[in-house]
């Protein structure tokens, strides 16, 4: 999770990896998974837009924090 302004002045958010939501074994316990989807949550709020990793982060964000789909875009 990566936080900057662009040259129009808009707070992007650039996002890697969200895989710590949907596996259950993920290497961070309980307490460290609350905490990144905590600030997750508010670092979404604050962005103006979303830069994804990949097509299935886009898909995450979208399932699990309910990111319109125009404010995302694929890294590429």
């Amino acid at each position: 999770m990566k936080t900057y302004r662009d040259e129009s002045g808009r707070r992007v958010l650039e996002v890697g990896d969200l895989s710590f939501l949907g596996d259950r074994d993920h290497r961070y316990g309980w307490l460290r998974r609350h905490i990144l989807h905590f600030r997750m949550h508010l670092e979404l709020r604050r962005a103006d837009h979303v830069v994804a990793e990949s097509e299935a982060v886009a898909t995450d964000l979208v399932r699990y924090y309910f990111v319109p789909k125009d404010r995302i875009s694929i890294k590429g």
